[in-house]
């Protein structure tokens, strides 16, 4: 574990250019939700569980009511119009829901992971607009690098000083979450 944590935190040191002290730390109970209803949710979800043992609850559509005990909740950012359609909601909604439901954890203190695992397939427009309504409240984002080739992740984290770390592939995405979030 401990390893795990230093290599993600000297990843984020190099691409993120804080130092590795500004690393944050998660615990549990823990909550993965979708924004986009893309089914990334669901292998970020089983990744966490079972090759980390995280223990992590799963609400594809959570709500704020969701929210009561959590200490952290990991949003999975991608969608695509199937995704929507198949989850009867379409992109204003599923942006509402997300925003609303970022905004209460950030009041109730709960620590915010934004994941983007879809690479370059999940940058389609309504992707780009739910990463643009979650990175800027998050305090934690892991993204693989081919959905981050033009920085966007960056760009939307730097205000806050949000640590962004870029993995090469989905399956580094379970290691990036898992260094930073105490068992």
């Amino acid at each position: 574990m401990r390893t795990q944590f230093l290599a993600a935190a000297g990843l984020t040191a190099i691409l993120t250019g804080s130092p590795a002290l500004a690393q944050p730390s998660f615990s549990p109970p823990g909550l993965v939700t979708s924004a986009g209803q893309a089914a990334d949710a669901a292998v970020v979800k089983l990744a966490l569980n079972t090759q980390y043992q995280l223990g992590m609850g799963y609400r594809p559509a959570a709500g704020v009511d969701d929210l009561a005990g959590m200490k952290t909740l990991i949003v999975v950012v991608g969608t695509t119009p199937e995704a929507l359609a198949a989850a009867a909601t379409d992109l204003a909604q599923e942006l509402g829901r997300a925003k609303a439901l970022l905004a209460a954890a950030r009041a109730a203190g709960i620590g915010v992971v934004v994941v983007h695992s879809g690479g370059q397939p999940r940058r389609d427009k309504a992707s780009t607009q739910l990463i643009e309504a979650t990175v800027p409240l998050a305090d934690y984002v892991v993204v693989v690098a081919a959905g981050n080739a033009d920085k966007l992740f960056h760009k939307l984290a730097a205000p806050r000083g949000t640590p962004v770390v870029q993995v090469d592939r989905v399956t580094g995405v379970g290691g990036a979450v898992s260094a930073v979030y105490r068992r």
